[in-house]
């Protein structure tokens, strides 16, 4: 038996019974069963500052790692752009 098993398991059983218990087709709505209409859903607080952290620095790291990897390539010769003037 493979020993990334019994490491893998205890994390797989947790997805397949939080996918089993979670019916990923019922749409809860605004109104509960009895009719009441639910309670306003929880704002995260800064969240465009939140999520502008994260994106800002990978879009910087991408665009970095693009231009090395095209500098790399254009110096072992294996992509060299033509110069249209």
């Amino acid at each position: 038996m493979n020993r990334a098993a019994p490491l893998l398991s205890p994390f797989l059983s947790r997805f397949i019974l939080r996918t089993l218990r979670s019916n990923i087709y019922a749409h809860p709505g605004a109104y509960r069963n009895s009719g009441a209409v639910c309670s306003r859903p929880e704002i995260m607080s800064f969240g465009v500052l939140r999520s502008l952290a994260i994106s800002i620095p990978f879009i910087c790291l991408g665009a970095f790692v693009s231009r090395e990897g095209a500098a790399i390539l254009e110096e072992l010769d294996i992509f060299v752009p033509d110069d249209e003037d």
